[in-house]
């Protein structure tokens, strides 16, 4: 595992991330991955500048240890899969995080497939559609009004992401909207999503989606 921005280091103190590699069997594979290294460097580079520019109370917004970015990834280059366990940002800087790191995967790796396996937030999902297309769903946990319950395999066969995201935005929709809720929300929180099929509506606590970076 690499931590590439470690806050004792004082590099990027805005920025807390972890790298992760596995099955690097190819002989290129050491070349490959030191180039997506320093450009992933870089690019904490430019956020550390742009968090540097902000205001104080931008900059009240950071979550724990005045952390504004977050990146946690795995890459598992014998089963081309990059694992994004997490993706954050904090403050309301004008940079595209979720792109900006999509960018540098799909020019390192773009054999590779993308999985998000905890996906939470209706924005990420939203932005996964829109860069890479819809992805696949192999998982999702529900939690309707009495219980929870976890959907795979075959029961996912009348549930789609694109219905999650459109009854998604239903449910704002019919609550005053996207906008309130964030405001009620706050920095550091996720817009929940949800799902309206046979249960009626439920609330999607997570679910694991997966989609080629070629795309």
């Amino acid at each position: 595992m690499l931590d590439l921005a470690d806050s004792r280091i004082g590099k990027w103190p805005s920025v807390r991330a972890s790298l992760v590699f596995s099955g690097m069997t190819a002989p290129d594979a050491k070349a490959r991955n030191g180039s997506f290294c320093r450009e992933l460097c870089r690019l904490f580079d430019r956020l550390q500048e742009g968090f540097d520019r902000l205001g104080s109370a931008e900059r009240a917004r950071c979550g724990q240890d005045a952390v504004a970015f977050e990146v946690f990834l795995k890459i598992d280059l014998e089963k081309r899969v990059i694992v994004l366990d997490k993706l954050f940002k904090y403050v309301d800087l004008d940079f595209h995080l979720f792109t900006g790191i999509l960018e540098i995967l799909q020019r390192h790796f773009p054999d590779c497939d993308l999985v998000v396996p905890a996906l939470q937030g209706y924005e990420l999902a939203r932005e996964i559609r829109r860069f890479l297309g819809v992805p696949e769903v192999e998982c999702v946990l529900l939690k309707g009004d009495t219980e929870e319950r976890l959907l795979l395999g075959e029961a996912l066969q009348d549930l789609s992401f694109e219905a999650i995201l459109e009854d998604t935005q239903r449910h704002y929709e019919e609550r005053d909207g996207l906008e309130k809720k964030r405001q009620e929300l706050g920095r550091g929180r996720e817009l929940s999503m949800y799902w309206r099929g046979k249960e009626g509506e439920e609330q999607v606590l997570w679910m694991q989606v997966k989609i080629s970076l070629s795309r």
